[in-house]
């Protein structure tokens, strides 16, 4: 794949990408700052999810300019043009251990550094929690966190939707090699049908289905990235996400401004489940009017409002 095909948006969308240095080495991560250097705005700063690591619309970045917020999006390691973690740290024990994680948090960090990004708003979309659990914690440049659609320490797999990603989940999870064998799967679901496999994770959503379908050029483009993913950064993403995770401990968030905002158009379950979990970490639950995965961006005006009131 050429050059300016690996750097989608092209140039002349204002969601273009550059890249950044974390430091004095040579790996470099790709950021999409959408009001470059507006000191003005407060950064909003997204990390890429697994299965969208592709920024927010320009119409979502707009509303968000609009309401004082510069939307930096940081593509993360492994999930674009940049590597991903060095093999040593993306082994069964590094990734269960933790150390994989907290060094992407180091690199992260290092990158906000950088970019001289102070009184930052986060905001978690789907699998990128994980990250962001931990980043809030070390970066004191983080005053709040949002944390939307976050899936934590539920019987995930079994809310899983669609239900024919339940098995390649278990086989991520549970078998020795099975996350080799889901990436393959999941490869050739994308490359098959990209808009197919998107809107089956949709469809119990009509405000997630009418982003995807308003912004198809994206999830087309996106759809590229996920099918490149490697099996190891696969593993990685998938294990934070759906298994037990011990670092969401009683009491983890007290110090942390942090929210939880989840979409009315998911599962009754998975609402009850989330709920449950935040109340239980004393975090803020807040239900948007509409949306289940891309409620942050469906509904960009109730993102504005959740961050206003709980910003300190």
């Amino acid at each position: 794949m050429s050059e300016p095909e690996r750097l989608i948006p092209m140039a002349t969308d204002p969601r273009r990408f550059e890249k950044v240095s974390p430091g004095s080495g040579a790996i470099k991560l790709e950021v999409m700052d959408y009001v470059k250097d507006a000191k003005e705005l407060r950064p909003l700063l997204i990390l890429s999810p697994i299965e969208f690591p592709f920024p927010p619309s320009v119409e979502f970045c707009e509303t968000m300019k609009q309401n004082g917020y510069r939307v930096i999006f940081i593509r993360r390691l492994g999930f674009g043009e940049t590597p991903g973690l060095p093999h040593q740290l993306l082994t069964e024990t590094n990734v269960k251990n933790g150390a994989a994680m907290m060094a992407e948090v180091a690199v992260i960090m290092r990158v906000i550094a950088s970019m001289g990004l102070d009184d930052v708003v986060l905001l978690g979309i789907s699998s990128a929690n994980s990250i962001c659990y931990r980043l809030c914690q070390t970066c004191p440049k983080i005053k709040l966190s949002v944390f939307s659609h976050p899936i934590f320490n539920q019987d995930t797999i079994e809310t899983l939707r669609p239900v024919w990603i339940q098995p390649i989940a278990r086989q991520i999870l549970l078998t020795k090699q099975g996350f080799r064998l889901a990436a393959r799967g999941l490869r050739f679901k994308i490359r098959r049908n990209a808009i197919s496999f998107y809107d089956d994770f949709y469809a119990k959503s009509s405000a997630d289905l009418k982003y995807r379908q308003d912004n198809e050029e994206d999830f087309v483009a996106a759809a590229k990235f996920v099918a490149e993913i490697a099996a190891e950064t696969l593993y990685y993403e998938v294990f934070h996400t759906m298994a037990q995770d011990a670092f969401l401990r009683d009491g983890l968030f007290l110090n942390v401004p942090s929210v939880v905002l989840a979409g009315r158009e998911t599962t009754p379950e998975w609402l009850a489940n989330s709920e449950s979990e935040a109340n239980r970490l004393k975090v803020p639950f807040v239900k948007a009017p509409k949306g289940g995965i891309f409620t942050a961006y469906a509904a960009p005006e109730a993102l504005v409002e959740v961050i206003n009131t709980h910003l300190v």
